[in-house]
């Protein structure tokens, strides 16, 4: 029987959240290049609907869970760490966006010069660097929860705040998706925030949730000793198991047709509500306990182990990196979608592209840093 420490007693990294975030890297460039490079035929693919309904019960909800687990594992944890932190990732946001708009600009100029111009393709084009530059993406979302994080940090917030507060985000996040003005500007900082014009990739209230209850979850963690780590985890896991299957069971009951049921959690997947937030949540503590329990024998695969590692340590990079390869290969392309089988293939391309890229920076900061 596993019991909670009066102090903190695990605070070294906690391999099963790597395993768990490499994992998910992958599953996101898969995602990723459906959505960058599939034709409608692929985009209504059975394919792509189940994978990323599928996907959809932990995805970004897990990126933004980790991210409030880590801020408590970290040195850097004081309220102007935070804030630097939340800063740092918010100017990511701007520069990843010029270099998004950078691919396109030079992939298509450079396409159109070897094999001339496809006609029609302009105005995609330019819709294309559009959404570039006005891109809002997980940097943003991350940036602005760590604000959020370094006020409560200041502030001193009882745990209890955090999941009373992951709980009152949840309820009311679909009502404030529903705001809207007619001053574009402003229309463009709510749906931003909360969603309401559907027009961003992601929103940053309503995925406060998911910052709270991994923040919740890591300062559980920490009083739990190693050796009483695995009989938590049975016990974690398998509750969670129990939730998560009965929100899922009673989701596919209401939408059983596959269809219904992508469209479910693509709404979902932007503003989600309490028993989305429940389920979610539920789910990645079922993969944080899988993980776990098969580390030890997964860590015997040894190049498998350490890709997972290092996609944990640079996911920022990975992230940002991958995105700008899916939109050069689009502008070459010229806009034109390829199929599912394609899409697949390309999609491992790009991981093997973007661990490269990623490598080959790493290798470079190093050597500048040794001098």
């Amino acid at each position: 029987m596993f019991k909670l420490q009066n102090e903190e007693v695990n605070t070294g990294r906690q391999r099963e959240l790597d395993l768990v975030k490499g994992f998910l890297m992958i599953m996101i460039v898969f995602i990723h290049s459906f959505q960058t490079l599939a034709n409608q035929t692929a985009i209504e693919s059975s394919v792509y609907k189940i994978l990323f309904a599928g996907f959809m019960p932990t995805g970004a909800c897990l990126f933004l869970f980790c991210m409030g687990f880590g801020s408590v594992f970290t040195k850097r944890n004081q309220p102007g760490d935070l804030v630097k932190s939340g800063i740092k990732l918010l100017w990511y946001q701007v520069l990843s966006n010029l270099s998004y708009s950078l691919c396109l600009i030079i992939f298509f100029q450079l396409r159109n010069v070897i094999f001339g111009e496809v006609e029609g393709t302009i105005e995609l084009y330019q819709e294309s660097v559009y959404s570039a530059i006005t891109f809002v993406n997980i940097f943003f979302i991350s940036g602005a929860c760590y604000l959020v994080l370094a006020l409560y940090k200041a502030i001193h917030m009882p745990l209890m705040g955090y999941i009373i507060s992951a709980i009152v985000v949840g309820m009311i996040s679909p009502y404030m998706g529903t705001i809207c003005s007619e001053n574009e500007a402003v229309n463009w900082i709510l749906d931003m925030s909360f969603g309401g014009k559907g027009e961003t990739s992601f929103c940053f209230f309503p995925y406060l949730s998911y910052v709270f209850m991994g923040y919740v979850f890591a300062k559980v963690i920490r009083k739990i000793s190693e050796r009483d780590k695995a009989e938590f985890y049975k016990k974690s896991g398998l509750i969670s198991a129990v939730i998560a299957a009965i929100w899922m069971g009673f989701v596919i009951w209401k939408h059983p047709d596959l269809d219904e049921f992508f469209t479910y959690m693509l709404f979902q997947y932007r503003i989600p509500g309490i028993a989305k937030v429940i389920g979610t949540c539920c789910s990645i503590l079922l993969c944080f306990a899988i993980a776990y329990g098969v580390a030890p024998f997964f860590e015997k695969w040894k190049f498998g182990y350490r890709k997972l590692m290092e996609y944990s340590k640079h996911i920022s990079k990975l992230y940002a990196v991958h995105i700008g390869i899916f939109f050069s290969i689009q502008a070459f392309l010229s806009f034109a979608g390829v199929g599912t089988a394609a899409c697949l293939g390309w999609a491992v391309l790009v991981l093997v592209l973007n661990d490269l890229v990623v490598q080959g920076y790493v290798a470079i900061e190093k050597r500048i840093v040794r001098k």
